[in-house]
């Protein structure tokens, strides 16, 4: 596939600050690890960059995007730069005037906030107390408004026994559209505090189950881009294809489990470039002093990148013998660098021959 001129988006995390410390925080190696923001002139003189690169839309986090006292001029900005744009949030700093002043934009694709309980005392639990309350409000005040509103949910060893609750509450209750799952990554916190938040492969047996349950019911109203449903999803399809019961996985048996280098790119809070906000020690360069379309046709780093899908699963010696080589993909190269180190690895946290030896098991129906 031809590669872009440029970028089509670009995930900017405009400040390293957040209001809450959550234990499963994927942008924090520690909890002091947060810098000052860049002036609001450097993103502003940046957004012009992005404009005669003709990207077309942005994706607002951090941190908490909205900690930054000048969010409405950013965002200003990236409107008279022809973009449009989306926000990762934790909900708690959502006000009226914000969610109107959203709307009134034009150019606010959604904004995804997080709710991982269906009572205060799960969502809390390590998100800090009261900010079940504070997220809840916030998420209404985007629904009063019309603005599309993702909820996110992060599966974890607290709530993971509380979907069935939770989907209730988020579909039925409040009337949601849909929500989105997720689980406590390998990346920041979440590394730091792993023995309390993330799922066993029994945990994730348990995930699978009751999500693979909970979309039939719900008639695929729960989406999944990573986490337990998502590989309750991609390991039928691999079973079924070890089996000869269906076509080949597109890209099984290579490092094809990512393509975000072949379409955007990521700014540090710093305003360092990165592959991607979860790799964010290999740096490309910087906005407004290194040539962002330079950086994106010609940098070596990205080059390999758009490389990895050519190395063969078979290469390595963590995949010998396994029955599902030729259909795997790999999974994703942030977390195969944040466990080991290379990112031109398979992920073992998403390898299906492991959680089978861990004891896990997928739902007979997905099989």
């Amino acid at each position: 596939m031809k590669l872009m001129q440029t970028p089509r988006s670009m995930d900017l995390s405009i400040t390293g600050r957040c209001n809450l410390r959550c234990a499963y925080c994927s942008h924090f190696s520690s909890a002091g690890d947060v810098a000052d923001d860049l002036p609001t002139s450097e993103w502003l003189t940046f957004f012009e960059e992005l404009n005669r690169c003709s990207v077309i839309d942005v994706c607002l986090q951090g941190g908490e995007p909205f900690v930054r006292s000048d969010f409405f001029e950013l965002v200003d900005g990236i409107v008279k730069n022809r973009m449009r744009y989306s926000i990762l949030s934790n909900g708690t700093l959502i006000t009226d005037e914000i969610a109107s002043f959203l709307k009134a934009s034009r150019r606010c694709n959604s904004v995804q906030v997080s709710i991982d309980g269906s009572i205060p005392t799960t969502h809390d639990a390590f998100r800090g107390e009261g900010n079940f309350v504070r997220a809840l409000r916030g998420l209404q005040f985007l629904l009063k408004h019309g603005i599309q509103a993702v909820v996110r949910v992060t599966i974890h060893r607290q709530n993971v026994h509380e979907l069935e609750r939770i989907a209730e509450f988020l579909l039925e209750e409040l009337g949601l559209p849909e929500f989105s799952t997720n689980s406590a990554s390998y990346f920041g916190l979440c590394r730091k505090n792993s023995e309390q938040v993330q799922l066993s492969a029994a945990e994730r047996s348990i995930a699978m189950i009751k999500l693979m349950e909970l979309s039939r019911k719900y008639d695929g109203r729960i989406s999944a881009q990573a986490g337990p449903l998502a590989e309750a999803r991609l390991w039928r399809g691999m079973e079924q294809a070890a089996a000869g019961n269906a076509g080949n996985i597109h890209g099984g048996g290579f490092l094809t489990g990512c393509g975000g280098t072949e379409s955007k790119l990521a700014v540090r809070a710093d305003g360092v470039i990165v592959p991607c906000p979860q790799l964010p020690d290999i740096e490309l360069g910087r906005i407004n002093e290194d040539d962002l379309k330079e950086i994106w046709q010609t940098h070596p780093e990205l080059r390999r990148f758009r490389k990895r899908q050519e190395i063969s699963l078979g290469d390595f010696e963590f995949c010998y013998g396994c029955e599902y080589v030729n259909f795997c993909t790999g999974n994703c190269p942030a977390a195969a660098h944040a466990i080991l180190g290379d990112a031109w690895h398979p992920s073992p946290d998403a390898c299906y021959r492991e959680f089978k030896k861990a004891g896990g098991k997928l739902p007979e129906d997905a099989i």
